[in-house]
């Protein structure tokens, strides 16, 4: 199954929020002297902050799609950080390509929250029914604690005889890669 299949599947009525990553991220000007790995580590601190601010169940049904032009050789572009599903948007031009196709194949759009300052990204959430938000403002909200996805009524966008797809599995290597990656070796 390539990526756009297993992607899709995966979060066809399953994922409650879809988070555009760099747009998240975006706001972050590079440091005076950013040395080669500042953008792994904002990844890292973007990854870190979702884990440790949204709820186990938030966390399971949440996507982060990262641009990837160039992705790293041999890796992986989809795995699990903390429940959180992580893609690298390789087969795509740009995330946005990956996030619409995302919010179009959502089964349930009332139930998706998507986090993009991306006027491309909300117009296609809005057309859907999905409850878009200002990525700056809603990664305030998400820091003071004031963000709240309660799923309304969790059973009605949930088949309950489709099973949610896994994330490739990875070798030890590649997930030592991964977490140096993602500066969790520190």
């Amino acid at each position: 199954m390539c990526l756009e299949e297993s992607v899709s599947h995966h979060h066809r009525g399953s994922a409650l929020l879809l988070v555009d990553g760099y747009n998240v991220i975006a706001p972050v000007a590079p440091p005076r002297n950013p040395g080669r790995n500042w953008l792994q580590r904002e990844r890292m601190e973007l990854i870190h902050r979702l884990s440790m601010h949204l709820d186990a169940t938030t966390r399971d049904r949440t996507c982060v799609v990262f641009d990837a032009a160039d992705p790293p050789p041999g890796r992986a572009h989809r795995f699990d950080v903390k429940g959180i599903d992580v893609v690298f948007a390789v087969e795509y031009p740009e995330a946005d390509d990956l996030l619409e196709e995302l919010i179009t194949a959502h089964s349930s759009p009332k139930s998706l929250a998507v986090v993009s300052s991306d006027q491309r990204i909300q117009t296609a959430a809005k057309r859907r029914g999905c409850r878009p938000f200002d990525a700056q403002h809603w990664l305030d909200e998400l820091l003071e604690g004031r963000v709240g996805l309660a799923i309304e009524n969790p059973a009605s966008d949930i088949d309950p005889t489709q099973k949610r797809a896994k994330p490739e599995e990875l070798g030890s290597s590649e997930v030592k890669d991964w977490m140096r990656e993602f500066g969790f070796d520190d």
